[in-house]
């Protein structure tokens, strides 16, 4: 009898032990990730053009839930080989961000690789971008990745869906001065596809 208390009562205090030091240090380990981490860079895939260039995609993964970073076109945030500017972000947004911009290479890019190099909170990381025929990408996958379509899912109507088109009109270039706003006007255009839902009838509260 006296062996199987002193038993079970270790076990008790071991349990309590236990929960008291996950008490403890769950708290201060999800503070480590509110800030201070790098961002991953990332390869999306590739989709070829009309007239015979390629689309590469790129996002980002920022491992913070809360640090928007930024990271100036340099040393810390460039491609290579060739320009170092390809349009991609100077600031990050938290967590998974998929298919963010595009860079277009030309048709005879071959298999050479288009490197983004990204260094944010002083961690070194590299996205490599080939055309690959398993990183080829299409609308159907676009939309399964960014949340827009059920993966899996699949219709005449989803397959014919066209992604919205969006120009910003009125002069290429803009000029301002520091802290003066600066308005733009867009033009959207989409097919219409998936057709919108219904809006319920239901009043009852």
């Amino acid at each position: 009898m006296t062996s199987s208390f002193s038993l079970s009562s270790s076990l008790k205090i071991s349990t309590l032990l236990l929960l008291s030091l996950l008490c403890i240090s769950t708290p201060a380990y999800s503070q480590t990730y509110r800030s201070g981490q790098h961002v991953e860079p990332a390869f999306e895939g590739w989709r070829p053009n009309p007239d015979g260039s390629f689309s590469m995609m790129f996002g980002y993964m920022n491992e913070n839930w809360e640090e928007e970073p930024d990271a100036e076109i340099g040393e810390n945030n460039f491609f290579s080989p060739g320009e170092a500017d390809r349009g991609q972000p100077t600031h990050f947004l938290p967590r998974r961000n998929r298919f963010t911009f595009e860079v277009t290479v030309p048709s005879d890019w071959g298999d050479r690789e288009l490197v983004w190099t990204l260094n944010v909170n002083g961690v070194e990381r590299k996205a490599f971008a080939t055309l690959r025929q398993d990183y080829l990408v299409d609308n159907m996958v676009i939309a399964s990745e960014t949340g827009s379509l059920g993966a899996g899912t699949s219709s005449p109507e989803s397959r014919a869906n066209i992604p919205p088109v969006v120009t910003v009109q009125g002069d290429n270039v803009r000029v301002a001065r520091v802290g003066e706003p600066v308005d733009l006007t867009t033009h959207v255009w989409d097919d219409g596809l998936p057709k919108p839902r219904r809006e319920s009838t239901n009043t009852a509260d």
